[in-house]
């Protein structure tokens, strides 16, 4: 019995961290490059959180420093705990001319952060940065031979954590880059409102199989203390 109400102890945790990582989702169904989580067990029963890294449909904008990425690849992003990646290229010029995120960070080519100077600004299919006709600069555009160390940081912010170097970061080629278009979240709505539903179930049936528990360990005292 000991063991039982353990079993469904345990249960009723997972389909509770389900329903947070649900909400989450839901939650960021409109987050421009968010990518949704899943909560699975893997071979040997033990929880594995993953994120679904499968790219979310374009949005045409019609803002020139919006731009979004084919089906692979991330860009590069400045902040101050260090280099970050995002599958979110809504970006913005600040007061200096800096192409920088929503949060202000910089947005990264291979010589650093990019500086664009002029009225007319393109960004072509390879990443190039044309302001007024000259060439301003290239995106920097990454891949990771391990993308399972990819691990989020919010904002739609990825740090890449290998703790052993089993993987590498690599340029993406060849870049695909659309102008005027920013990525939408990979969560579909009305997928997730069908797991919170069957998450919640679960968890109502393990709530219900704890009190049976529960209620049969206080008959038995109560009887074995009439004894």
């Amino acid at each position: 019995m000991v063991s039982g109400i353990y079993e469904a102890i345990k249960g009723g945790f997972f389909a509770e961290q389900h329903m947070e990582i649900i909400t989450n989702n839901l939650a960021n169904a409109d987050t421009a490059g968010f990518k949704k989580d899943t909560l699975t067990f893997d071979e040997v029963l033990k929880e594995r959180l993953s994120t679904d890294m499968r790219p979310g449909s374009l949005n045409y904008t019609g803002n020139k420093l919006d731009v979004a990425l084919g089906e692979k690849g991330f860009f590069k992003i400045q902040t101050d705990r260090g280099i970050r990646y995002t599958r979110n290229g809504s970006f913005l010029l600040d007061a200096g001319g800096m192409l920088v995120t929503h949060s202000g960070d910089s947005v990264l080519s291979n010589n650093g952060p990019i500086r664009i100077k002029g009225a007319e600004i393109v960004i072509t299919a390879s990443g190039d940065v044309i302001a007024d006709g000259r060439h301003a600069d290239t995106l920097s555009v990454v891949d990771f031979t391990r993308p399972g160390f990819l691990k989020k940081e919010g904002d739609s912010l990825y740090v890449y954590d290998d703790p052993n170097g089993e993987g590498s970061i690599i340029d993406h080629d060849p870049i695909s880059v659309q102008q005027g278009y920013i990525e939408t979240s990979n969560v579909n709505p009305v997928e997730e409102m069908t797991r919170m539903i069957k998450a919640l179930r679960a968890y109502e049936s393990y709530t219900k199989v704890i009190q049976t528990f529960d209620e049969a360990n206080s008959k038995l005292i109560n009887e074995v203390g009439k004894l």
